[in-house]
């Protein structure tokens, strides 16, 4: 089975609850959505508090080195956290071991170090700590990105700012570049908008920059004028200048009142803080936001996706996202305090830049950006994907196995099951071990085992035909393992709900491949009069109807034939045992023997010449009473055919119309005036839409799509 390992090491220290740590949890985070990827995190520091990597939501599905326990015995500079050397000795170590397909670093002091490394040519730094004002970028520092960029296969971003900054600085292409935006979590539904309690909320550092003084300053004055409304923090963390401060700010934090300060927290604590306040502080100096701005506040994005308007500085990179009207920017502290004022006096005010932050953010979810991050990293693993295909009979995916078979980056194994639910398990859980992605055809035995015994990473898709309406196996299906179940037309996609239950989230349609240029080839002549069927049996294909209307037509014309192309009764020894089906097949070739017409019935063996057989039919008959979709008459059409198709369910679902029949008398009417019937109409455009690369591009898109969850 294909996976991608991954080790993981962010110079920060996990105790602390700060940008950098959430950062380097949401990483973790995204990078395990996909079930293929095996994450290890490199620790910085022993976890002395777990509110840090409590964020992290399956912590079980990763490896989680502690670099003074794992190695004991090597001497480290600092024996509580690892210095930039000692990370890198560790980091070369561990790959040395487990040989990772990526390694994920960052810090600009470790990606210097690591320059020096074995490990270079599979590592990708991410660095935010840079000048980024170009006026004031230092030859050394130009040096050194150009080095950077240079020796690694692949840099982290965090936005398409920072990326053109870059890549104008250092004259170079950008092709190397990820952007790694900042993630915020799934939400489930759009958040309801609206005033709760009148509260403003900030969660983050406290830092001059971060105007964690202002932001009380300017609240007491907001509070004196409407007592109503009230300022909640979260966050506990001090840096530079406030550090002298910490006693001052934590008293005004404690006393000021309506403010409510609760703390350090976890994210998850954080966004429940967030969901239970009104608006959004985020306004910083003009230092850190400003029209040069390459950085976009993770903060910003926790407060939009949960429908709460912001305060902020007006940018140009926040006018990109929330438009030049955006009503609550503030650009001074008065301002500052108007605009708070503002949002909780008009609802109107409110409503629209609280929908604003809210669309503004969307993307940054964390699916989201998974799926862009991780079809780059996928890039790093050059083995081959391994597809199962699981099923008894193939006949109708044939096609695309051989795709499968003939591409270089594929590796295709075949479950070949004796019956509906009979095969060999030793087998079937061999090829299991192997695969990453599994294909069952039809939905029976082989899908209920396969949705029982799928592991962890591995991708299950199964494809439902008709037939699986009378068996018993779709409501046994563990439909939280299957991804998608595909169905072949419409009117089963209700059916299959309605009946059996199969999930309407988990179906989608992609209807049967019509091999389009293999039938299209020129007719013969003389075939005017030709009617065909293709397959006869079991008794509900209804070979009786078929003989009513070329009888019909017959003694009306006796130019008119009826080939049939078909395995005999006598092939099926199953089939002769049913009492139902023998004496049907009895009578009906018993009234072929006896008519007047017996000549102008003609038998062709079964076999795969289908496309040459059909260049002397004029007209393929549907006779059946159950069909799921009936492949004949759409290769008819494609081969210069009129398809002739009687009202089984859902018929009008898979043909036009025109060219289905209520009755017997009908369908002898449409072939009898066929000319007006298809006058103006392109017979061979319709099964042209369902064609080997429509189906194939569909297909390719639905199951090899990188990352899925």
């Amino acid at each position: 089975m294909k996976r991608l390992k991954i080790l993981v090491y962010g110079d920060q220290d996990l105790n602390i609850m700060d940008g950098s740590a959430i950062w380097l949890t949401s990483l973790i985070n995204m990078l395990s959505l996909d079930q293929k990827v095996d994450v290890t995190l490199l620790l910085k520091a022993p976890i002395k508090r777990k509110h840090v990597i409590a964020n992290i939501k399956d912590i079980n599905s990763i490896t989680v080195v502690e670099p003074f326990k794992l190695f004991e015995s090597r001497k480290f500079e600092n024996e509580n956290r690892l210095t930039v050397k000692d990370a890198t000795s560790v980091i070369e170590t561990l790959n040395n071991k487990n040989d990772y397909d990526i390694i994920i670093t960052r810090g600009k002091h470790l990606t210097e170090e690591s320059l020096k490394k074995s490990y270079k040519s599979k590592q990708i730094p991410y660095i935010t700590d840079f000048t980024h004002d170009a006026k004031k970028v230092g030859r050394s520092e130009k040096t050194f990105f150009r080095k950077v960029y240079k020796t690694y296969p692949n840099v982290f971003v965090q936005t398409e700012e920072m990326k053109q900054y870059l890549m104008k600085m250092l004259k170079v292409d950008g092709e190397k570049f990820i952007i790694l935006h900042p993630t915020v979590v799934d939400i489930e539904r759009p958040p309801v908008i609206g005033i709760k309690n009148y509260s403003i909320v900030y969660a983050g550092k406290f830092a001059k920059e971060w105007k964690t003084e202002e932001m009380i300053d300017v609240f007491q004055k907001v509070n004196e004028k409407n007592n109503a409304i009230t300022l909640n923090v979260a966050g506990d963390k001090f840096q530079g200048e406030l550090k002298e401060r910490k006693n001052i700010i934590l008293d005004k934090l404690k006393t000021t009142n309506g403010l409510n300060w609760i703390g350090t927290v976890s994210r998850e604590e954080s966004v429940n803080f967030i969901q239970s306040s009104d608006v959004g502080f985020a306004y910083r100096s003009e230092e850190i936001d400003n029209d040069h701005s390459l950085e976009l506040s993770t903060k910003f994005l926790e407060y939009g996706i949960n429908g709460k308007p912001i305060i902020a500085r007006r940018t140009a990179q926040y006018e990109a996202l929330l438009g030049k009207d955006y009503p609550l920017f503030a650009n001074n502290e008065e301002e500052l305090y108007q605009k708070l004022l503002l949002a909780f006096e008009d609802k109107e005010i409110y409503k629209n830049a609280a929908l604003k932050c809210y669309v503004a953010s969307e993307d940054y979810q964390i699916s989201r950006v998974s799926k862009q991050v991780l079809s780059r990293l996928w890039m790093f693993n050059k083995k081959k994907t391994t597809i199962l295909f699981a099923g008894h009979d193939f006949k109708f995916l044939n096609w695309y196995i051989k795709k499968c078979e003939e591409d270089p980056t594929i590796n295709v194994l075949i479950d070949k099951w004796d019956g509906h639910n009979e095969h060999d398990i030793d087998h079937s859980e061999e090829m299991l071990q192997l695969a990453d992605i599994i294909f069952c055809e039809w939905g029976l035995g082989n899908a209920v085992w396969y949705s029982k015994n799928k592991r962890r990473g591995q991708k299950l898709f199964v494809r439902i035909h008709r037939q699986e309406i009378d068996t018993p196996f779709l409501p046994s299906i563990n439909y939280h393992n299957v991804e998608k179940v595909i169905v072949i037309v419409p009117h089963l996609f209700e059916e299959f709900n309605r009946l059996k239950q199969v999930p309407r989230e988990k179906m989608i349609i992609i209807e049967n491949m019509i091999d389009y240029r293999r039938f299209d080839k020129a007719k013969l002549k003389n075939v005017e009069y030709n009617l065909g069927i293709i397959g006869i049996l079991p008794k509900l294909k209804r070979l009786d109807r078929a003989l009513d209307i070329f009888e019909q037509l017959w003694i009306k014309n006796p130019q008119y034939k009826l080939y049939i192309k078909s395995k005999n009764p006598q092939d099926l020894p199953w089939l002769m045992g049913r009492d139902e089906e023998r004496i049907f097949f009895e009578e009906v070739f018993e009234r072929i023997e006896t008519a007047a017409w017996k000549r102008n019935v003609i038998f062709d063996p079964h076999g795969n010449d289908v496309d040459e057989w059909l260049r002397k039919i004029n007209f393929v008959l549907s006779t059946s009473d159950i069909e799921g979709s009936h492949v004949s008459p759409m290769e008819g059409m494609a081969s210069g055919a009129v398809p002739i198709v009687y009202h089984w369910p859902g018929a009008e679902t898979a043909y036009p119309s025109r060219f289905v029949a209520e009755t017997v008398d009908q369908a002898v009417d449409k072939i009898e005036n066929y000319k007006t019937l298809i006058d103006g109409y392109d017979l061979k455009a319709y099964p042209k839409r369902f064609d080997y690369d429509s189906r194939v591009k569909l297909f390719d898109e639905l199951i090899f799509t990188e990352t899925d969850q």
